[in-house]
């Protein structure tokens, strides 16, 4: 089985009514014993999607409420609206009776869009800074054994020399919070639910200005997808601005290799006990 066919699997759910489904994290997303952000929004997109009309979620919206542990979870799905050209729902995450995530989402359909285009982002120069080949494989492994969280595992991803923190030769000083990558799922062309899944596939960039800082939880999570991809490899910029008290957003673009935008994403997480870690 290729990485496509593995995410795509890992995505299963079972019918338990109209509105209900069911689900075991697979591990092979998580971060530590912890279901994979972006795992867990393309599980609620897939569980909107079997409901609703259109086929693609333009724009999602994801809470991080609660810890959603390694065990069986159930989505509850609300259609919230319905028309010709777009429609809306949520979905709740409840695992033993408590609520994890809060899912709401706009879909349409790319196929049947029209409309002009403009005012296009192109891919960023850092792109050609250094070629593919000097990228280097996201691995920690020679930083901590250990250290690579799962979900990093299950697909190709290459980091920009200057930002790969756990191996380089500049200083934290001179970094930027900032990660530049290509990424690719073997065996097929991203879907609207691989890229919900990329959406969030960054380690907090945060890092690559101080260093390891544990656990950096995400609270919410905005994606917005753009167009389906034309390649099976993408490129990924990914910004930290504006750290206050302890919290910042992360904003992600993707593209194809043709320089098309297909998704956009924006975060807002939290360095836990962040003056003690970035201090030191």
């Amino acid at each position: 089985m290729n990485q496509f066919e593995q995410f795509q699997a890992a995505l299963d759910l079972t019918k338990l009514s109209d509105t209900v489904f069911s689900f075991t994290p697979d591990p092979k997303y998580f971060v530590g014993n912890t279901p994979h952000g972006g795992y867990l929004l393309a599980l609620t997109n897939k569980a909107m999607k079997l409901l609703l009309p259109h086929s693609s979620a333009i724009n999602s919206n994801i809470y991080y409420l609660d810890r959603t542990e390694p065990e069986q979870a159930e989505l509850h799905v609300e259609v919230l609206r319905t028309s010709r050209g777009s429609s809306m729902g949520q979905v709740k995450l409840i695992q033993n009776d408590k609520l994890t995530c809060l899912y709401s989402a706009l879909f349409s359909d790319f196929e049947y869009m029209k409309g002009h285009s403009g005012l296009s982002t192109p891919l960023p120069t850092i792109i050609d800074s250094f070629p593919e080949e000097d990228f280097k494989v996201m691995n920690y492994e020679n930083f901590k054994l250990g250290s690579t969280p799962s979900f990093i595992q299950q697909l190709d991803m290459s980091v920009h020399p200057d930002h790969a923190w756990w191996d380089r030769e500049i200083s934290h000083d001179v970094a930027e919070a900032r990660c530049s990558a290509y990424l690719e799922l073997k065996g097929g062309i991203a879907d609207t639910l691989i890229l919900s899944y990329l959406a969030d596939i960054l380690p907090p960039v945060v890092q690559n200005k101080y260093g390891p800082l544990g656990w950096v939880p995400t609270l919410s999570l905005t994606c917005n997808i753009r167009q389906l991809p034309q390649t099976s490899k993408l490129f990924i910029d990914g910004h930290a601005k504006d750290i206050n008290n302890g919290y910042f957003e992360q904003d992600c673009y993707i593209w194809d290799l043709n320089g098309n935008l297909v998704a956009t994403s924006r975060q807002l997480a939290k360095i836990l006990k962040s003056e003690e870690k970035i201090s030191s």
